[in-house]
């Protein structure tokens, strides 16, 4: 009973004060033994906990959580629970020895250590992946693992990568049915998850697809924005082979050909918590998880040649980064066959669709999907791209590139209007 395991977490527990030295990230809390413990009014989530096999994790979103005194109820609750009872050792992972000093007030026996053998609970940070399958196992097998970090700052200096998949401490997180979001939360107070129902990613999901041909009632209604940014992010997890990924992607699937993707433009704006905005968060993100999108849009392919066109461009740049335009168009929901000289497999070079780059995510209204481009890298001399929105296909050559002239053949698109003045 998930509720019974909150109710100890948290007991004794009137605030969660989160107002450390440090800005924490958000969490997506996923899987269908997780569960969140400390959530902002805005259904952000700063604390939460999980089963996995036969063990327990929980998570902060700042290290320097697992130390602060003003948690200190919190932190002996949560080692109380992971320990299970077997009134073991805590390993503590030396740059979180702080830890040891609290938990030493409280009489609990702890040391500073690697994960090793003889361990009941590890706490650690999450900044890095070198013992995953080692953690994998302690949990499954019955450990409990306390662990915290933040992943905003990882995302600032990895643009274009999605934290959910390749931050180091989802690498481990993920398999437990939680993850760091690489967005900055507010280090604020916060009151802790009350008995009753609140906000969890599967909850509010259900609630959806039982909802999805009527109008929306409470709590769905209130959650809207955040189900369609944690939707977005749930879909970047790669592991697509595991059930539990699988299914929601299937689900999600199957709603956005039921209810067919919404056609918004400035004329047709609709709000970010709207049940439209919601699809065209599924719609934009189930997209880039498909090599080929056709089956979202069902739109004849009339028009679209299928005879490749082969076009030059410029690969030499000895300035920024630069757009190339091949002078084609994708049809939205199409797929286009790149097919490049070996030499320029590895280089740097990307392929990209569409010229509008701004994300529109946090905004207020919609007047078209949050992201409408897509872009991947040439990492083999022959490769597809299929983009659910269309546009013009560029080649976005790098900074200090010297690779000349390149051809660049292309199936599956159109050329694009031109205009020459004169």
């Amino acid at each position: 009973n998930l509720s019974l395991d909150a109710e100890f977490l948290l007991c004794g527990v009137s605030e969660l004060d989160l107002m450390t030295e440090g800005i924490p990230s958000t969490l997506l809390v996923h899987g269908a033994l997780s569960f969140p413990l400390c959530l902002d009014s805005s259904h952000h989530c700063f604390l939460a906990a999980a089963r996995y096999g036969r063990g327990r994790v929980v998570v902060a979103t700042h290290e320097d959580q697992l130390f602060s005194p003003e948690l200190a109820r919190f932190l002996l609750n949560a080692v109380s629970w992971l320990d299970a009872g077997r009134k073991g050792l805590v390993g503590v992972d030396p740059r979180l020895k702080k830890l040891c000093d609290l938990l030493s007030q409280a009489e609990v026996k702890s040391q500073v250590s690697q994960l090793a053998g003889g361990i009941s609970v590890y706490c650690c940070s999450s900044y890095s992946d070198t013992d995953a399958k080692r953690i994998h196992t302690f949990v499954a097998e019955g450990g409990g693992l306390l662990v915290g970090g933040q992943a905003w700052y990882w995302a600032s200096k990895n643009r274009g990568e999605a934290a959910v998949a390749n931050y180091p401490g989802n690498r481990i997180l993920n398999r437990f049915g939680l993850s760091i979001l690489g967005w900055r939360g507010q280090a604020a107070k916060h009151p802790p998850v009350g008995p009753g129902e609140h906000y969890h990613f599967r909850r509010a999901l259900l609630l959806f697809i039982t909802q999805e041909h009527q109008e929306l009632t409470e709590p769905l209604k209130g959650w809207l924005h955040r189900l369609a940014q944690d939707c977005a992010a749930f879909l970047h997890i790669p592991d697509r082979n595991c059930p539990a990924y699988a299914s929601v992607h299937r689900i999600l699937t199957k709603v956005l050909q039921s209810r067919g993707i919404p056609q918004v433009s400035r004329d047709r704006p609709v709000k970010s918590n709207s049940k439209e905005a919601l699809l065209l968060y599924i719609a934009t993100e189930l997209a880039l998880t498909m090599t080929d999108s056709t089956a979202l849009v069902q739109k004849s392919a009339a028009g679209v040649s299928a005879l490749p066109v082969t076009v030059e461009i410029d690969g030499t740049n000895p300035g920024k980064r630069a757009w190339r335009s091949t002078g084609l168009y994708l049809p939205e929901g199409h797929t286009a066959v790149i097919t490049c000289p070996h030499q320029v497999v590895g280089a740097g070079l990307k392929v990209q669709v569409g010229c509008h780059t701004d994300d529109l995510s946090q905004a207020k209204e919609l007047k078209r999907a949050p992201v409408v481009v897509r872009t991947c890298d040439i990492a083999s001399q022959k490769q597809s791209i299929s983009c659910l929105w269309g546009g013009l296909i560029y080649i976005v050559v790098p900074a200090k590139s010297v690779l000349g002239n390149v051809p660049i053949t292309v199936e599956g698109a159109v050329r694009a209007p031109f205009f020459k003045f004169g």
